[in-house]
């Protein structure tokens, strides 16, 4: 489904539980009441745009930590090749697969289906590249889905973002 309005600023965000790609439990929920989230949807090690963020993020995730705030990262990459990511780009946050088998067979939809930012194209499901910052209660303070990717967000920008949560 491509609805990349399903999910506004206002809205309590889809709580989810996915696996890192170390294979450890992941739960939105668990960040509430103690840190903001910058969530970041990407297409994975095939989006180049998408993996100039992921240097950025990592360069600027002691900043962003100081904000009181964690990133978290979602693909449709298998596990191994977010590991490897993870290794090359030196990413100290999680980077989870967006898998339904993770959340309770494939039944559930996934989670970028749930924050609409999933695309069905003739090559499969794909992703839009998006942020959103969820804050402490879990409201989605912040939302940014890039249909067709062209000026990229920058790191400040995020910060600014975050600074308006504190």
């Amino acid at each position: 489904m491509d609805n990349v309005n399903r999910i506004r600023v206002g809205f309590f965000a889809p709580d989810f539980t996915l696996k890192d790609s170390e294979g450890k439990m992941i739960r939105l929920s668990d960040f509430f009441g103690k840190k903001n989230v910058l969530l970041f949807f990407f297409e994975g090690e095939r989006c180049g745009f998408c993996l100039d963020w992921l240097s950025e993020l990592a360069k600027a995730y002691d900043r962003i930590r100081l904000k009181n705030a964690e990133i978290i990262g979602i693909s449709p990459d298998e596990r191994w090749i977010s590991e490897k990511l993870k290794t090359e780009k030196k990413i100290e946050f999680p980077i989870l697969k967006d898998d339904q088998d993770a959340k309770g067979g494939s039944q559930a939809p996934k989670v970028s289906e749930q924050y609409g930012v999933q695309i069905l194209k003739s090559e499969g499901v794909v992703l839009h590249p998006a942020f959103f910052i969820i804050d402490k209660r879990g409201i989605i303070r912040f939302r940014k889905v890039y249909t067709h990717p062209t000026k990229k967000l920058t790191v400040d920008e995020l910060l600014c973002e975050l600074d308006k949560l504190s």
